[in-house]
């Protein structure tokens, strides 16, 4: 009577699975590298001044000039209140909303408005 080998052995032994192991490896491996590059982004005054809501407003500085697609995805955080050469300067945004903006990875970094205030 022939010896039958484990399912973990004969998993092992499967080149469907395994390409399948590598893809969730990677998908693992790019979150991961997401959330470490995102820890020094938002700066220190982030969120100290907010509005009755909870929300506040922010400077988010791109490696370049934003296009529309950028714009698009930054408004998902906040309303635009206008561009600066590569700052986009974004209002209302959640605690939150800093989180999710910090993990983009063509964010360079999160800043408080100069003055700290919202501009109306």
């Amino acid at each position: 009577m022939p010896v039958q080998s484990s399912l973990p052995r004969r998993a092992a032994k499967s080149p469907t699975l395994r390409k399948i192991a590598v893809v969730i490896l990677l998908v693992a491996a790019y979150q991961i590298w997401l959330s470490v590059q995102a820890q020094g982004k938002a700066g220190a005054g982030v969120g100290e001044v907010r509005d009755a809501r909870g929300r506040f407003s922010v400077d988010v500085e791109l490696g370049f000039t934003p296009e529309r697609y950028h714009i698009l995805q930054l408004q998902k955080h906040g309303r635009i209140a206008g561009t600066d050469g590569h700052v986009v300067q974004l209002r209302s945004v959640a605690p939150a909303g800093v989180d999710a903006l910090a993990r983009w990875y063509w964010v360079k970094s999160i800043e408080t408005p100069e003055g700290g205030v919202s501009r109306r």
